[in-house]
């Protein structure tokens, strides 16, 4: 597998670069915790070309891989941009499978479109089984809650997955007939909406779909850790103790060490998944094995560099804890590493040589 990204994908890099560095932060944008969603963030990530990126030309996308998601979610991960970008590209790919109308202006961003398959107490799973569906034809009704569902309250549409006695189904449902409370949980009391995909079809979509979106937030969490090893080796160059800077003892170049050899794993793993993906191969095993590793990674990174910056990095006003406050929630995204370890320990009988992870 050939690891090199060629110079049409450097330019991509180089254009998403450039579109961040443009914008200018709004009010409060800097502050720490959640931010809400940015319109104008979100336009011009669609003029960019990034909503639509891996999905056909004639819903408007550019044909593109899961390799060049990956390169533009390396550079949001990178400026520390939180935006609903990986959830978009979910949704988004389940109606292209469905070959809905709706993909058009998904892509387009004129639509927010955007998944909704966590409960509330419920490990992640794409399809829980908290919400059942009464179908009719090619209606169904739901009720219960999905959440949390990040700028949900933004959203145009929901993609809900629910049971049903035919198996899985898709449900889109309208922004309007829902309430998103205070905790980004999504109330549907008898919402009704369109079934996009079921049974099988669904499944398979679903498997595909969360693929891609692992790839998304692969690419960011490949991107916050580069960011956070870079300020934290030019802070150990700058900041002296004693007359001499940090970078002279031996103990603190070590563990920056460490964080390097993270990094290099993680960059790995992350590229191994969007070349994987790319190729076609969307087995939840592979994408497991390399959410563990991301996610241990991540954390080592983010928890080092909080440690080797001291008491400057619990600041609000500094990045390095926002890039470790972006690691750890994309850790937890579509499963947790726990999540992803029981998953490949269920079916850990059918191999004849294990490695242990962690």
């Amino acid at each position: 597998m050939d690891f090199t990204i060629d110079n049409e994908q450097k330019a991509l890099a180089s254009a998403v670069r450039d579109m961040v560095g443009r914008r200018t932060p709004a009010e409060g944008e800097n502050g720490a915790g959640p931010r809400p969603h940015d319109a104008g963030l979100w336009s011009a990530m669609a003029e960019t070309g990034l909503l639509g990126l891996p999905f056909a030309e004639d819903v408007g996308g550019f044909g593109a891989s899961a390799v060049e998601v990956f390169v533009a979610a390396r550079e949001l991960g990178r400026a520390g941009v939180q935006s609903a970008y990986a959830d978009a590209l979910l949704a988004t790919s389940l109606l292209a499978a469905a070959g809905d109308g709706l993909v058009e202006a998904a892509v387009s961003g004129e639509s927010l479109v955007l998944p909704a398959f966590a409960e509330p107490m419920r490990a992640f799973a794409a399809v829980p089984g908290g919400i059942r569906a009464e179908v009719s034809g090619d209606e169904a009704v739901l009720d219960g809650f999905k959440g949390p569902v990040r700028f949900g309250a933004d959203a145009s549409h929901f993609i809900v997955s629910a049971g049903s006695e035919d198996g899985t189904v898709l449900v889109v449902v309208d922004g309007s007939a829902t309430a998103v409370g205070a905790e980004e949980v999504l109330g549907l009391e008898q919402a009704a909406g369109r079934i996009l995909l079921r049974g099988a079809d669904a499944d398979q979509a679903l498997t595909d779909a969360l693929a891609l979106a692992s790839v998304a937030n692969a690419g960011q969490a490949l991107g916050a850790m580069e960011s956070a090893l870079t300020m934290t080796t030019d802070y150990l160059k700058t900041r002296k103790q004693f007359g001499v800077p940090l970078a002279a003892f031996q103990a603190l170049t070590h563990r920056a060490s460490d964080m390097y050899v993270s990094v290099e794993l993680a960059r790995s793993m992350a590229m191994y998944l969007a070349m994987s993906v790319a190729e076609g191969d969307t087995d939840p095993a592979m994408v497991s094995r390399c959410r563990v590793v991301l996610g241990r990674t991540g954390r080592h990174v983010g928890q080092e560099a909080i440690q080797l910056h001291g008491g400057i990095a619990m600041t609000s006003e500094y990045a390095v804890g926002h890039l470790t406050a972006m690691l750890t929630a994309l850790e937890r995204t579509y499963g947790d590493p726990r999540a992803h370890l029981g998953q490949l320990s269920a079916g850990v009988k059918d191999y004849s040589t294990v490695t242990v992870l962690t």
